[in-house]
């Protein structure tokens, strides 16, 4: 089971990678210098700006944001894990300023040049980095029977992390534990089964976990969050937080919208196709998103 799934989330992560080098749009001069400013546009559908935190002005928006709609707290532990990941890593593999992506993929590039710096800490994926976010704001309602069968990455790496506490560690087992499902093929029969799962969860008020559920039928029929980031309210639309898996670089992405942050993520899956399960399918915390 445990080659099998490898196998499946490193196709994921092949499918998912997104990291890429950034243009630039609107030019604003002053007597100095120019500088060039990307903005959303609200009429265009699917529009995005995107920002790996390269900068401290980008960095304090987060920040700003998180401490804002979250636990103060937790806010220091995200951008200090953000610093460490883009130290020393030049600001043309990884943006500073939002921006709108290239065709360019220059993620190959960025993982060679972080493998070879010295780093404080050990990366995360996208469910660490999202419960990590969440962690102090939910709770737990009803029991959950822990079912982490596909979360061996995930388990290795919490070991060497030291971010959690036991509680914390047992929290994101439940949270992220793979739920038994139908033979179906519709996603909509299977968003009914998460939604009943993760109605056992109280999210925060003020923040979404916005999931991409994917089915699995290697020994058994089960549903698991293959995909996952935080979305925070801004004053003009929304701010994504995702990291797409261990070795790729954490990303905020501008919304004008939360259409648009659901077309993203259908977008990234878009090739994950096999016809013998359903199709991926997005959660908004415990309800179905759909498209």
């Amino acid at each position: 089971m445990k080659v099998r799934s490898l196998i499946i989330l490193t196709c994921l992560t092949l499918i998912a990678s997104g990291c890429e080098n950034k243009n630039k749009d609107n030019k604003i001069e002053d007597n100095k210098t120019k500088i060039e400013v990307s903005e959303l546009d609200k009429n265009k559908k699917k529009d995005y700006l995107i920002s790996n935190m390269n900068n401290n002005t980008s960095l304090d928006l987060v920040k700003h944001t998180i401490e804002k709609n979250l636990n103060k707290n937790v806010a220091e532990s995200f951008a200090n894990l953000v610093k460490d990941y883009n130290k020393e890593i030049p600001k043309d593999l990884l943006s500073g300023d939002f921006e709108r992506t290239s065709k360019i993929d220059k993620t190959g590039e960025i993982i060679d040049k972080r493998s070879s710096i010295n780093h404080k800490y050990p990366d995360t994926n996208c469910r660490i980095n999202s419960f990590l976010l969440l962690k102090d704001d939910l709770s737990f309602k009803d029991h959950v029977d822990i079912d982490d069968e596909i979360l061996f990455m995930d388990k290795e790496a919490l070991k060497d992390l030291n971010l959690f506490n036991d509680e914390d560690l047992e929290n994101f087992y439940k949270l992220f534990s793979r739920v038994k499902t139908s033979s179906s093929k519709d996603p909509k029969v299977h968003a009914k089964v998460m939604e009943e799962f993760l109605s056992k969860v109280d999210f925060p008020r003020t923040a979404s976990m916005v999931s991409v559920v994917l089915h699995d039928n290697l020994d058994g029929d089960y549903l698991f969050i293959g995909h996952v980031g935080v979305l925070l309210p801004l004053d003009n639309g929304y701010l994504f937080l995702e990291k797409i898996s261990f070795e790729e670089p954490y990303q905020a992405i501008k919304f004008s919208k939360k259409e648009d942050a659901y077309m993203y993520l259908k977008e990234k899956y878009r090739d994950y196709l096999d016809p013998e399960v359903a199709p991926p399918f997005i959660m908004e915390n415990n309800k179905y998103v759909e498209i």
